[in-house]
């Protein structure tokens, strides 16, 4: 226990020398500033912190796509699934191209129950990126969820197929 003590102050004082020198120099004036240093925080699990550098970023910045992306992610891992997903609907209404704000929605609405809506989102994002494995898990997951036993095993193996090893527990469990 003093050893995992001794390297999570190690950590600790890692991540703060980071912010102090990512500080030091850059222009903190800047929505580019605040959404690089959002990043850091969230890689260093510091999502919390990330949310507010994202939110200071989106004053200087309001239609990037990609701080609404990355902030919704951040809420995600503080379980604010309301929150994300009102950040990812927000980035795809700017970009609706990019298939991981669908899934992540999806992923977001799944944890709600919605698996409808959670379907939909994952069927979007295959549309968009006919080669996403986890869509195709997720997919399948709320089809199974939604009683459409046929249809989920079929995702469930195309995420298989595409790479996507963790569906193979699910197919065991339901696709017999």
């Amino acid at each position: 226990m003093a050893q995992l003590d001794k390297q999570d102050k190690n950590l600790l004082k890692k991540y703060n020398k980071a912010i102090t020198e990512y500080n030091k120099a850059n222009d903190s004036t800047t929505a580019d500033f605040y959404y690089k240093r959002g990043g850091i925080r969230h890689d260093h699990l510091d999502f919390q912190a990330a949310v507010n550098d994202y939110d200071k970023s989106l004053i200087l910045d309001p239609e990037n796509f990609k701080i609404y992306y990355n902030r919704g992610l951040a809420k995600m891992d503080l379980q604010l699934l309301h929150g994300a997903i009102a950040d990812f609907s927000k980035s795809i209404t700017i970009n609706p191209d990019n298939p991981y704000a669908y899934n992540n929605r999806a992923i977001c609405k799944y944890d709600l129950k919605d698996h409808f809506g959670a379907t939909q989102d994952s069927s979007m994002a295959i549309t968009l990126d006919p080669k996403n494995a986890a869509a195709y898990n997720n997919r399948g997951i709320n089809y199974i969820k939604m009683g459409l036993l046929d249809e989920g095993c079929k995702d469930l193996h195309k995420a298989y197929e595409l790479g996507d090893k963790k569906s193979m527990k699910a197919i065991k469990k339901f696709c017999k």
